[in-house]
């Protein structure tokens, strides 16, 4: 789907749902507290709000959300009067027990990739720094995103640094910028993929599929029945792939009658069959999680 038409269904879905989000945090009030506007980091994009589990005494994860957007638009609170995105993540995972960050992270073009893997390094280092503070595991952070922030959650747990994360749920993420660069047209290639990724010499060092091996942290990737084309022949590639390489700690999964749109604002409405998938593997990896909604 181009950014056009993402846009396109994003406002379509959001002129659908006006009005549905405006209460949702003060629903929510009894079961989910509220830290907003947290700054992790010194730049002015450094910022994150934290949705917490109340009434509980026990330590609980936290999983930080990286939203989408091509490495180049959107915000932790994305047209959210009308969209619910993205609390609609702290929301729904914190009323199951999780606690969740949603952040803010620079954008191309005043930062690189470089830039943004830093700021979401950063943001996992701010919460285990103060996980004390607000009643969190350290030892129990994991990362996940939609589309470009899944790919920016992969690249960070299975980079250098494997300590950062315990592992990782991405939605619909980008494995591949090879492949990516090969399925765009020229304007999108022109206007992002060149100037943000290069020319094509570095595109297997920039792809999270390059850098999964034996021993990586684990990950689940969910992906839309009806999501992007593109974005559905990797999860075919890359499901062989891995299997083939016996690296059984990435698991796939299909929503079904998702598509790349849907696969973020039906979270948290009736129609959300995602945060129970990222709340499942979160509790298969670290044990139990209350489930109160």
């Amino acid at each position: 789907m181009s950014i056009s038409l993402f846009r396109v269904s994003l406002a379509i879905a959001a002129l659908q749902l006006a009005g549905c989000h405006l209460r949702d945090r003060a629903r929510a009030e009894a079961d989910v507290e509220y830290h907003d506007n947290l700054q992790y980091s010194p730049h002015s994009g450094g910022v994150l709000d934290l949705y917490k589990p109340r009434a509980t005494t026990e330590k609980v994860p936290a999983f930080i959300f990286i939203h989408g957007g091509y490495w180049r638009n959107q915000s932790r609170g994305y047209y959210q009067p009308f969209t619910g995105l993205y609390q609609n993540f702290g929301i729904a995972l914190a009323k199951r027990g999780i606690a969740t960050a949603v952040i803010d992270y620079r954008l191309f073009p005043h930062a690189n990739l470089s830039d943004q893997l830093a700021d979401v390094t950063a943001a996992a280092a701010f919460i285990r720094e103060k996980a004390a503070l607000y009643g969190i595991d350290p030892q129990q952070i994991f990362l996940g995103g939609h589309s470009a922030g899944g790919h920016l959650a992969l690249m960070v747990l299975w980079g250098p640094d494997t300590a950062t994360a315990r592992g990782a749920v991405a939605l619909s993420p980008i494995l591949d910028i090879a492949h990516m660069r090969a399925s765009k047209d020229q304007e999108f290639n022109a206007s992002l993929t060149t100037p943000f990724f290069g020319k094509g010499e570095t595109d297997r060092q920039q792809s999270p599929a390059t850098h999964v091996r034996t021993g990586s942290p684990p990950a689940l990737l969910l992906f839309g029945e009806k999501d992007d084309d593109f974005l559905l022949q990797q999860r075919q590639k890359y499901l062989a792939e891995f299997a083939a390489n016996n690296l059984q700690q990435v698991k796939f999964a299909t929503i079904p009658g998702a598509d790349h749109t849907t696969m973020v604002m039906h979270v948290n409405t009736e129609k959300d069959n995602i945060s129970d998938a990222i709340a499942a593997f979160i509790k298969s990896q670290s044990g139990e999680i209350s489930h109160a909604k």
